[in-house]
């Protein structure tokens, strides 16, 4: 039973620990190719008069 317990453990930290690493990933990739929060350049006159 306790050799079951040590797999389950090291099993459920190296999950946790890929889902981490995958997340910074794309949290990295959104950060570096999406730029959030960047402006419009045009200004708000002219997107409000057609």
């Amino acid at each position: 039973m306790r050799d079951t317990d040590q797999k389950a453990k090291s099993g459920m930290i190296r999950f946790v620990i890929a889902i981490f690493i995958i997340g910074m990933f794309f949290a990295g990739a959104y950060l570096i190719f999406w730029t959030p929060g960047e402006m419009n350049s045009s200004p708000i006159g002219e997107v409000i008069s057609d």
